[in-house]
């Protein structure tokens, strides 16, 4: 065979947009498990990380691309709460991919759950898939992958590593235990490495990855061959292997099964003849040997390699049924999940009936009378796993950890088991029960203690159905609108005079308990009366209430499981009264708190709407204040107003309320992202909300800010222009003295004789023309319409006298024409311009002549 290793860039380019969109997905499978309650953790297998060999040598190895087969019907054979990573090996040998890219089986084979039909494999996605390429660089490969699985390994999932590959690795890799020991899933026994390799004449896989595989268990032969039964029988292993649970042909023709306390069943078929579509009958008890289809599920099948693969999703069935497929060459595995598997005992007095399920809290017995056990396998649904309908297994009783003497449970019809313990010594004792044999890869332990007292309480019920005894009390969804109230009838045996204290406490995780600490409690239980008198019966009164609002929950978690003690404990240690415990359990639900975000654009108003977890049955103070340094700075800027601060919420637990809000950004507000807080007050009291707010302005336009500002300032500082203009306009201009005289006279001599008080001497004050304008000096016209007296109106407008400052005056002339009469030389003509003039001046104009005296 050749072995050589073909070196294509193309061809890793194709391989790595195959997996394009595992890249796209976000890894949020670690984060999901940690956050998510206890109850939905258990439901998680784990996460699988497919390495698949994408070297040149698998052209001649895998010509019909039966890896591909392989790695999509591994996906198809998972949950949907499974977590799968298919990567090549050279992909992460050479740092192609970093980071974990682990998502749901649904998202890699899509409409695996939908209707019945053909579906097309032949994509661009899958071809490229198929081109090999490069060596086969194992250690380099396998770094990278231990980093991957321990980057997510905070989720304490298990994690299963399946190799698929045709040959040696090129290049020695790490010693098992040294490559194991960077794994924390290793250290706490969650980690399986499995090994699938083509079986291929004279070439053996290499036995450092078997050393590899061989320390955490795996003992399959990993050189298989790729055809379809082999295939499905390796994948059964690779299940079994990592589920703990060995895959046997339950649900077949000739070995039905009901599947009891499976949440659901995956019917995976193959061809590689390429059967499409792929026929499944399915048969039970009630058809009379009848077969009716078995319905969803379409057939994939690959356009240029024909191979096919179809995956049908049922559940558990009353009756036990069984599939096959009427198709020639189609092989099926049927494979049921059950969840984490885990067993549940309990330990009690005798009697005709078990105590009632579910067995997971400690019971008392009498001292001096004979106890028993009993004991179930469950899985996520609860139910129990009858070994009949479901897969087979055996449970035992032992005395010690190491079970080195165990003793056979007898089975019961429901699928339960059972054992007498005999008369048990007073004190406390411990037993261990053991699940083995049949379809169980490994042994499953169970640990109970047993406390045998003299005296105590032997049964607890409700006071409306004292017959009915109960081992805990169920509160369902929390909080509710009003306070639940229960009354509880005890019964047993005690000595005169004996007293118990009542208490009611938080189990399980320490880290809850803050739940009922100081006045902000998300969770009261108070138990009445504190102090009971022990007589057989008596009554106890409980009384629970959640808040309306809870900041642990609505942080993070949306839901929370609690589970409270209710203990009645002895007030006298030496009455050998043993203490009793009555748990309660209730589901804290309230809405996670979602930041909120608003937007304006500076210089405008908007209005939104703000999400918050709704309090139930609660009036609530709504109050929003910005955050941070600058808080005052930006209440200048930014108005932030609630339309309501005072709200009454009716809703159901975890339900959402909402608030308008308007917003009012200045023009100048500085763009960018301004903290606020909405605080959520109950009224009534309890603990306060806060919900992140976050404002973004955005910056306006260049003609709000700062074309506004500058507009702004820029009309005011015209605006006092002109002010100052419009004032200095009126009372700047020179006015002329309030004795300045204006005579006229037909010739000169009249004018020499007129004297004050005469018609044609005037006061230029009372001359109405000569007044001064805006920005116009007072002024004597001497001609024109505008005139200073009527007489001159007929001259041209040529000549005027304009007054300056100080009673100054100045003669301003035009054109030629004006005289001016001195002593010393007579009349003289005026050239033009500007003249000043001293205390008076006399002119001649034509016939006229005037006399201006200041």
């Amino acid at each position: 065979m050749n072995l050589s290793k073909r070196a294509s860039a193309s061809g890793r380019e194709a391989f790595v947009r195959a997996v394009v969109t595992l890249r796209a997905l976000p890894v949020l499978f670690a984060l999901l498990v940690l956050a998510w309650p206890g109850a939905a953790r258990a439901q998680t297998w784990g996460q699988y990380l497919v390495v698949i060999d994408d070297s040149g040598s698998m052209d001649g190895s895998d010509p019909d691309r039966l890896v591909m087969l392989a790695s999509l019907a591994l996906t198809a054979t998972l949950s949907d709460a499974d977590q799968i990573m298919i990567v090549g090996l050279n992909e992460l040998a050479n740092g192609e991919t970093t980071s974990a890219r682990f998502v749901s089986p649904r998202e890699l084979l899509a409409e695996r759950d939908g209707g019945e039909g053909q579906r097309a494999l032949a994509s661009a996605a899958l071809e490229r898939m198929a081109q090999h390429q490069g060596a086969t660089p194992c250690k380099q490969a396998l770094d990278r992958a231990a980093t991957i699985l321990e980057s997510v390994a905070a989720a304490g999932a298990p994690q299963t590593l399946l190799m698929l590959t045709d040959g040696a690795c090129t290049g020695p890799i790490d010693p098992a235990q040294t490559w194991l020991g960077r794994l924390r899933s290793h250290t706490a026994g969650q980690f399986r490495f499995a090994l699938l390799s083509k079986k291929q004449r004279g070439e053996r896989i290499d036995p450092a990855l078997v050393a590899y595989a061989a320390a955490t268990g795996w003992t399959t032969d990993p050189n298989i061959s790729f055809d379809a039964r082999t295939l499905l029988r390796a994948f059964a292993e690779v299940l079994s292997f990592s589920r703990g649970l060995r895959f046997d042909d339950g649900g077949r023709v000739g070995l039905a099964r009901s599947f009891a306390g499976a949440h659901e069943v995956r019917v995976l078929a193959v061809s590689t003849e390429g059967r499409a579509p792929i026929s499944l009958a399915f048969t039970d008890a009630s058809m009379d040997s009848r077969e009716d289809p078995l319905a969803g599920g379409p057939t994939f099948k690959h356009a240029e390699f024909g191979w096919s693969l179809r995956v049908a999703k049922s559940a558990a069935h009353e009756l036990p049924f069984a599939v096959r497929s009427p198709d020639a060459g189609v092989e099926l595995l049927i494979i049921p999940s059950y969840g984490a598997l885990q067993i549940e005992a309990v330990v009690g007095p005798c009697g005709d009936q078990p105590p009632p399920l579910p067995w997971t809290r400690e019971r008392a017995v009498r001292s001096g009378q004979p106890a028993c056990a009993w004991a179930r396998l469950v899985g996520d649904r609860g139910e129990t796993i009858h070994p009949n309908h479901s897969f087979g297994f055996e449970l035992e009783l032992c005395q010690d950890a190491a079970c080195t003497t165990p003793s056979a449970m007898q089975p019961d019809q429901d699928g339960s088991f059972n054992a007498q313990l005999g008369i048990m010594p007073e004190g406390r004792s411990e037993r261990w029960f053991r699940a083995r044999g049949g379809a169980l890869a490994t042994p499953l332990m169970a640990q109970r203690g047993i406390q045998a007292v003299a005296f105590g309480i032997t049964a607890v019920a409700r006071a409306a159905e004292p017959d009915t005894p109960i081992e805990g009390i169920e509160l369902g969804v929390l909080p509710q609108a009003l306070p639940q109230v229960i009354t509880l009838e005890l019964s047993g045996s005690f000595p005169d005079g004996a007293e118990a204290n009542v208490r009611c406490e938080i189990a399980g995780d320490a880290g809850q308990t803050n739940l009922l600490a100081g006045e902000l409690a998300c969770l009261r239980c108070v138990p009445t009366p504190a102090v009971v008198a022990l007589q057989d019966p008596f009554t106890l009164q409980v009384e629970i209430q959640a808040s309306s609002s809870c900041p642990m929950i609505s942080d993070k978690l949306g839901e929370l499981p609690v589970a409270l003690d209710l203990s009645i404990t002895p007030t006298d240690p030496a009455s050998k009264i043993g203490a009793r415990r009555v748990p309660i359990r209730a589901l804290l639900r309230h809405a996670i708190i979602e930041p909120q975000t608003a937007q304006v654009t500076g210089g405008q108003a908007g209005e939104t709407t703000l999400r918050f977890p709704s309090p139930v049955n609660a009036n609530v103070e709504l109050s929003l204040e910005p955050n941070g340094p600058l808080a005052d700075d930006v209440a200048k800027d930014l108005a932030v107003t609630l339309a309501q601060t005072t709200l009454r919420l009716t809703s159901e637990p975890g339900g959402v309320a909402e608030v308008g809000v308007s917003l009012t950004a200045t023009d100048c507000c500085s763009a960018g992202d301004y903290p606020f807080t909405l605080h959520v007050r109950d009224t009534a009291g309890g603990p306060q909300l806060d919900i992140p707010v976050t404002v973004s302005v955005l910056a306006p336009s260049f003609w709000v800010c700062p074309g506004k500002t500058i507009l702004k300032w820029t009309l005011v500082a015209l605006g006092i222009g002109l002010l100052i203009w419009l004032i200095r306009g009126f009372t700047s201009p020179a006015k002329f003295a309030q004795t300045a005289v204006l005579a006229r006279a037909e010739s000169h001599e009249s004018l020499a004789k007129l004297t004050e008080g005469d018609e044609d001497w005037r006061l230029i004050a009372a001359l109405e023309p000569t007044k001064r304008g805006f920005y116009t000096p007072a002024t004597v016209h001497l001609g024109g319409p505008k005139a200073a007296l009527p007489s001159l109106r007929e001259l041209p407008a040529n000549a005027r006298i304009e007054a300056r400052g100080n009673d100054n005056a100045s003669l301003v002339v035009e054109a030629e024409g004006i005289e001016t009469f001195k002593e010393s030389s007579g009349w003289q003509p005026l050239p033009v311009g500007e003249q000043p003039i001293g205390s008076s001046i006399v002119l001649r104009r034509d016939d006229t002549y005037l006399m201006f005296r200041r």
